[in-house]
């Protein structure tokens, strides 16, 4: 559970990590991985819904520990009979008669019980037994499904965070090549003039270039609508545009050894927040077995202690007697439906047995899968990143081979259009990898358990750098001259909170 404390030091920590870059009715706040996860895991509606289910259970937990203390009543009571009554002889007698009672318990009449007792305890020793082995267990599976949801959450803000980090990429790989079609639109038109080049390149290279600019508006609806996700999931004023942190090159490594799928799987085993929730069912329905089949062998228990002032009279106003003090008890074994209903119960707990334990398995066997898929993930998506630096390098230097041709007089501007269209693909492919790889990483994280507190701490940070001239010209980076990109990464840092809602802006 998270201390008052904890939300205050996080509060502190977000105004201080997620910083305004630019002001105005659409500001935009910079904010990496690990502030995003904190914020979510303090801050997400379906994480504070879980872990109310926990202290819900807890304070059931707790009155299931009560059974055997008793009630105390305190009241009073007022009785009064016109008419015959039967004596024990059988015969008629017509009486008249009140009777009062206050103190503790209610409804003493005549030489009867006290109907209420004043200290009164009615126990079924089998419910006083396992009731609190039962609400153990389910405050338990409640806590585990509080982690387990808590995961999800978790991995759902981590997938929409990559998504933006994507996007920002995918802007500014289309500014680019929006960039190099319209100074090629501009060199095959120049040519056109001249009568060097054709009227038919310099309207491919046109439309080129229309092309790029639609991509642009593309990309930027994609960037817009994964900055609405993200702040929904972190519950953050949607009207709020959202920017990752860093550079979309650098590759995270949560889990080492992707390789030792056994001994991942066995921590998935026993990390698991929803395989430890299904143990805690098990348990829960193994003791309701246990409780209905020794049912009939547990007694109950009914005792009574009730002390006051009792008055009786032969009218309406019964006159003040004295003191009375009741004292009652009784135990006795119940066999329910002469033994019929109580077979019924037992055949019924041990099928809801079966089943927990059928869907305990299914969980399990899911859990393994979903372990295994990660690492496939993760092990293939690696050896993809190297594919995507090669083609980045390549389809650079054929970029500047082709550029420099025309530069030359070697060549037609136009064909340097294939060239800007394989740059294109090929910093789009490297982007991709990138992000892939590292969802799988978070992916294969989250199969492992998602350890309590592993988010606070950094994963492991690899910069997946090709050439430093690829580098320097690379549109995963951060180019201040560029104006859209200045937007998201470049604009001046000024710290201060970051204005946050509930609800949706009013």
């Amino acid at each position: 559970m998270i201390s008052k404390f904890s939300l205050v030091a996080c509060s502190l920590f977000l105004t201080l990590s997620i910083q305004p870059v630019t002001a105005g009715e659409n500001e935009t706040f910079n904010i990496d991985l690990a502030t995003a996860l904190r914020l979510a895991d303090a801050d997400n509606t379906q994480v504070a819904l879980a872990r109310e289910k926990v202290i819900q259970a807890e304070a059931e937990l707790a009155e299931s520990k009560t059974r055997l203390i008793p009630d105390l009543t305190v009241g009073a009571s007022y009785h009064r009979h016109d008419g015959p009554i039967q004596e024990t002889n059988g015969n008629l007698q017509d009486v008249e008669r009140s009777s009062s009672f206050a103190g503790l318990g209610a409804g003493a009449v005549g030489a009867g019980d006290v109907q209420v007792a004043g200290i009164g305890l009615n126990v079924d020793l089998g419910d006083a037994w396992y009731a609190p082995l039962l609400a153990k267990q389910r405050a338990r599976a409640a806590s585990a499904k509080s982690d387990a949801v808590r995961n999800q959450v978790l991995f759902e803000v981590a997938v929409a965070y990559y998504e933006l980090m994507r996007s920002k990429g995918g802007l500014q790989i289309a500014l680019e090549a929006y960039e190099n079609a319209s100074g090629l639109a501009e060199a095959t038109e120049s040519f056109a003039q001249t009568g060097e080049g054709l009227e038919s390149d310099k309207e491919r290279a046109a439309v080129d270039a229309l092309v790029r600019k639609r991509d642009i508006e593309v990309a930027r609806e994609r960037l817009e609508l994964a900055s609405v996700n993200l702040a929904w999931l972190l519950r953050i004023d949607p009207a709020v545009r959202m920017a990752p942190a860093g550079s979309a090159e650098t590759r995270m490594s949560w889990v080492e050894g992707v390789n030792e799928l056994g001994a991942l799987t066995d921590r998935a085993m026993r990390d698991r927040p929803e395989l430890k929730a299904s143990d805690a069912e098990l348990a829960a329905v193994l003791s309701e077995l246990e409780q209905r089949r020794r049912a009939p062998f547990l007694p109950k228990l009914n005792l009574g202690v009730s002390t006051g002032a009792f008055g009786g009279d032969s009218d309406s106003s019964p006159a003040n007697g004295g003191d009375r003090t009741d004292i009652s008890g009784a135990i006795y074994w119940q066999l329910k439906g002469m033994g019929l209903e109580q077979k019924a119960a037992v055949d019924q707990a041990a099928s809801q047995y079966r089943q927990a334990g059928i869907t305990r398995e299914d969980v399990e066997i899911g859990i393994a899968a979903e372990v295994a898929a990660a690492t496939v993930k993760v092990r293939h998506r690696e050896s993809r990143l190297a594919i995507g630096r090669d083609a980045v390098e390549r389809a650079t230097r054929s970029y500047e081979l082709n550029r420099s041709r025309v530069f030359e007089n070697q060549g037609l501007p136009i064909e340097v259009l294939q060239a800007i269209q394989s740059l294109v693909s090929a910093r789009t492919l490297y982007l991709d990898s990138v992000i892939d790889y590292n969802l799988a990483q978070f992916e294969l994280f989250t199969a492992v358990g998602q350890k309590e507190g592993r988010t606070s701490s950094e994963p492991t940070f690899t910069k997946a750098s090709v050439t430093e001239e690829s580098t320097r010209e690379s549109v995963i980076a951060t180019d201040p001259a560029d104006s859209d990109a200045s937007l998201i990464d470049s604009a001046p840092q000024v710290r201060s909170p970051i204005r946050r809602t509930r609800l949706l802006r009013k």
